[in-house]
């Protein structure tokens, strides 16, 4: 049998100092096109006299420009936003721990998003300890200009969030599995996983977890994939996920209302193909992943005489199952030019069953490894928000070394 090629395990699971971005998302464990070569791993560390220290910086902008013509008024028209504004910087803190930190632009202040420090001296295991994006999936793990797209799958949005990062702790670990696979699983335990900013949240609930609970109540994810050689320039990925809330408290500040004692289960399967000719120069990937949310998944705001604070308001929790799905395929002709084409369905948790789909096509050009362009066409038909086409030019530019933690 054909051994795994060494690039499809140490890639995945090495977080060695990244050179600037590559020219576009990347499924890890996926066949890779030729990259520019990356810096070694020097530390950049100095003993505790000297001031020497040389972590890698990088600053990002993340721009667009779109046009949607929508059903409704209010979202028609030109719009332009500075999406991102990001700081990063990484270092090997010691030859067995490499720690980074990314902070964004959060309307006139800075947030960090991430700051974290893996420990990997343990062999096949890693230790990561701080604030980070979950481990779910395919793309919970990928900031938002990092995407092959323009925006996280509508599905993942929607039970998921737009990011969801926490603060804990995360234990990984990797087998071989004969000579053509390999196995990887994580386990992490959070303070709080709750969706910074949901797609489709019932307006005025706020979700809320205690700050200070019992080590049941801690917020869970947990993560199995597994890849092995399919042919001979072909990859298949397998995954399964999932992330759990299991007591949190719904708040509607303006009517003074409050359910506790909800809880939150999302699960995940995956599966990823890629493929690279025999030139080495063509890659094409084919991807889906399905989701499905469970327990307390939405809430419906009862106003009888619709004058918010009157009394008469009552919150009602929507304990149903919801299910969603994604599906892409992108093919990159060279390191500088790549599309692709994504589509997501979603039931939405709310009194009606409401149904969103949505469609994105997309072609993607670097002019180097430091700068590039996406254009965009998407349609969206929701049973809320009416039918939307929207046209987008994204860009994004990279100043300095890039790079953000692992990616399974």
């Amino acid at each position: 049998m054909r051994p795994v090629p060494l690039r499809f395990l140490v890639l995945p699971l090495l977080p060695l100092p990244a050179a600037a971005q590559g020219p576009a998302f990347q499924t890890p464990g996926m066949p890779i096109l030729p990259q520019p070569p990356s810096p070694t791993a020097d530390s950049g560390q100095a003993d505790r006299f000297a001031s020497v220290f040389n972590p890698a910086f990088s600053f990002i902008v993340d721009a667009v420009l779109d046009h949607v013509d929508a059903d409704r008024p209010a979202q028609d028209g030109f719009a332009a936003e500075l999406r991102t504004l990001e700081i990063a910087a990484q270092a090997w803190v010691d030859p067995d721990a490499w720690a980074y930190f990314t902070g964004a632009s959060e309307d006139e202040s800075l947030a960090i998003e991430e700051a974290a420090i893996h420990y990997v001296g343990l062999g096949r295991s890693t230790f990561r300890a701080g604030r980070f994006f979950v481990d779910f999936g395919k793309q919970m793990q990928t900031h938002v200009h990092e995407l092959r797209t323009l925006q996280r799958p509508l599905v993942l949005r929607a039970y998921l969030g737009e990011e969801v990062k926490g603060d804990g702790l995360q234990w990984d670990h990797w087998i071989p599995v004969g000579d053509e696979a390999a196995l990887r699983w994580s386990l992490g335990a959070f303070s709080s996983l709750l969706p910074e900013e949901a797609a489709f949240p019932t307006a005025d609930v706020a979700l809320e977890v205690d700050e200070r609970k019992q080590a049941g109540d801690l917020n869970w994810t947990a993560r199995l994939t597994g890849f092995r050689d399919v042919g001979t320039n072909g990859m298949l990925q397998l995954g399964a996920s999932a992330r759990a809330i299991p007591d949190y408290t719904a708040v509607d500040e303006a009517d003074a209302l409050e359910q506790p004692g909800l809880e939150s289960t999302v699960l995940g399967l995956d599966a990823t193909y890629g493929r690279v000719d025999d030139s080495g120069e063509r890659r094409t990937t084919f991807g889906v992943e399905t989701l499905w949310s469970r327990g307390d998944t939405g809430f419906d705001l009862d106003d009888p005489d619709g004058t918010p604070g009157t009394g008469d308001e009552t919150l009602s929790v929507l304990d149903d199952t919801v299910f969603g799905w994604y599906a892409f395929v992108d093919h990159a002709w060279d390191r500088f030019h790549s599309a692709g084409v994504q589509y997501s369905t979603v039931e939405i948790p709310d009194a009606a069953g409401s149904d969103v789909s949505e469609l994105e096509v997309y072609y993607t050009l670097w002019f180097s490894e430091f700068h590039r362009l996406r254009f965009v066409v998407g349609a969206a038909e929701s049973d809320l928000d009416g039918d939307s086409l929207t046209f987008a030019v994204q860009y994004t530019g990279i100043v300095g070394a890039h790079g953000h933690g692992i990616n399974w």
